[in-house]
């Protein structure tokens, strides 16, 4: 299992938003800063306006900001945006289709389950603003381990 290239694009242009103090940015100048593609950009930028996560301000002096604060942005919403609901088996969709028709008491399905539940409630304790925070204190660390090494 593998999350798009949209995926992660769309948390840093969130993260790159929240970190600038959620100034208007125009498409051009984030989709510069941020290595995307100016298509590709507008592509996401799309879904997450459309998701309620990122407003769009028209004009001259316009650009994108965040819709909500990045503390009530989770990583499980960023997500769902982009690749939709997370259902890592066949037999976890919500029909429960099991070609043997064991998911009362396969042990696989059992396994699958506990495991995409855990791992969208990390996603869901997980917000905007955290990962931009560990981010800036991780960024702080390399500066400083570096320095000592000067």
């Amino acid at each position: 299992m593998r999350f798009q290239r949209a995926t992660d694009y769309a948390i840093r242009i969130l993260c790159y938003l929240h970190e600038h103090n959620n100034q208007l940015s125009t498409a051009a100048d984030l989709s510069e800063k941020l290595g995307i593609s100016y298509l590709y950009f507008m592509k996401v930028t799309g879904y997450l306006k459309q998701a309620g996560l990122l407003k769009s301000v028209q004009g001259c002096n316009g650009g994108y900001q965040l819709a909500k604060r990045a503390e009530q942005i989770s990583l499980y919403d960023v997500v769902r945006v982009i690749e939709g609901e997370i259902i890592i088996n066949r037999c976890l969709e919500h029909d429960g289709f099991c070609s043997r028709g064991a998911t009362d008491y396969c042990l696989v399905h059992k396994f699958f389950e506990s495991f995409q539940q855990g791992m969208v409630d990390e996603l869901k304790t997980r917000h905007i603003s955290d990962l931009c925070e560990e981010t800036k204190t991780a960024r702080s660390r390399s500066t400083a381990d570096a320095n000592a090494l000067r």
